[in-house]
């Protein structure tokens, strides 16, 4: 992804982004783009922060080649003292509103439901989605961001094309979540797997596309494209769990495959070079698109009340404090007292305003 940086020396005015996500993981396309969306922002001249949900992994909290800062209680309270509103940014697979968060927004990364959280969302959400045919389930059919998510520098074809054989698959979910059995297409094709210790890393698994006839997949998963960009087609096996290519307007057929049927097979073969083009062309889209989000996210987050600091510690045994708000000295905070020092700064907030309000009365009493 080519680097626009913006110009500025400080950040643009507004309200900050506090991204919502899991720790950062390179194996999960979701959590990644999730990342890259706060970085990217930073990039832009937006100010973003991370506020990460669930366990710690084994692959560390964060991406240390990315500019995803952890949100932290300093920073917190000192945009709660100057406001505006934040802008939480939750994926679908968390319900509600757990943070409180006067401004909402919801980035659709897969179907909802499929992977948990709510099927609806509410009327005061601003919705984006991650492509358009995931768009077109939502009020908001117009609101596409498809964030490249391929590390093209691990993911690129051969130097020379040598003679491919054999084929690997990927079934995580569908096996993990929903129990699926694997078809016979699938018997004889090299696994690939995630968080494992025997799992393959990224560079493994570029090499094992770059000699692989086909690739099968059992789910809509990042690693079709990545095939794709190693010269390798792709196979989608629709299941009742897999129904349509999440990307497929975003990124065309040429390299993927609907099906096994021989025909289909052929014709990802022959085009699976246009395929990797497609995606090299999609990516120079994606900063119009992300401008386009600054622009609603920040109209959506406008004139809205920030009466008291978001309440990120309202989800328990999901959120890590320790890893959710770290301070920057060497003090550890209670969840008591950091609801006590939330509390006090929102009283404070309301002196603040009542002192201003009878100053102003005063001065008026005088000046007449």
């Amino acid at each position: 992804m080519t680097a626009h940086i913006s110009n500025d020396i400080y950040p643009a005015p507004g309200s900050p982004y506090y991204i919502v996500a899991p720790h950062y993981i390179r194996t999960s396309a979701g959590i990644r783009v999730l990342h890259l969306l706060c970085h990217s922002l930073n990039r832009r001249g937006q100010v973003a922060y991370m506020i990460l949900v669930g366990e710690p992994n084994h692959g560390g909290a964060l991406c240390i080649d990315l500019s995803t800062p952890v949100l932290t209680l300093d920073a917190l309270m000192e945009h709660y003292r100057r406001g505006p509103a934040p802008i939480v940014v939750y994926p679908e697979t968390i319900s509600g509103n757990p943070f409180a968060s006067p401004c909402v927004v919801r980035y659709i990364l897969n179907f909802p439901g499929l992977l948990g959280g709510e099927k609806d969302y509410s009327s005061d959400e601003l919705c984006f989605s991650y492509s358009k045919i995931l768009a077109n389930a939502t009020r908001s059919p117009e609101n596409v961001l498809y964030l490249p998510p391929i590390d093209t520098f691990t993911f690129h074809p051969p130097a020379s094309e040598q003679e491919r054989s054999g084929s690997c698959f990927y079934a995580g979910k569908y096996k993990a979540i929903h129990k699926g059995k694997l078809f016979d297409v699938t018997r004889h094709s090299e696994e690939i797997t995630r968080d494992l210790p025997t799992s393959q890393t990224p560079q493994e698994i570029a090499e094992l596309f770059r000699r692989s006839e086909v690739f099968y997949t059992y789910e809509n998963t990042a690693l079709a494209t990545e095939a794709v960009l190693c010269g390798c087609p792709a196979v989608f096996l629709p299941n009742p769990y897999l129904t349509h290519i999440i990307a497929e307007e975003e990124l065309g057929v040429d390299g993927y495959a609907w099906g096994d049927a021989p025909a289909e097979v052929a014709r990802a073969k022959a085009t699976v070079q246009q395929g990797a083009e497609s995606y090299k062309k999609r990516t120079a889209k994606y900063w119009h698109e992300l401008d386009r989000f600054i622009e609603l996210t920040q109209k959506h987050a406008k004139g809205r009340q920030y009466l008291r600091p978001i309440n990120v510690l309202s989800v328990t045994n999901t959120v890590s404090q320790k890893d959710v708000m770290p301070t920057s000295s060497a003090v550890s905070l209670t969840r008591e007292t950091i609801h006590d020092i939330a509390r006090e700064v929102w009283y404070e907030r309301q002196r603040w305003s009542l002192a201003y309000k009878l100053g102003r009365r005063l001065t008026r009493t005088q000046d007449r």
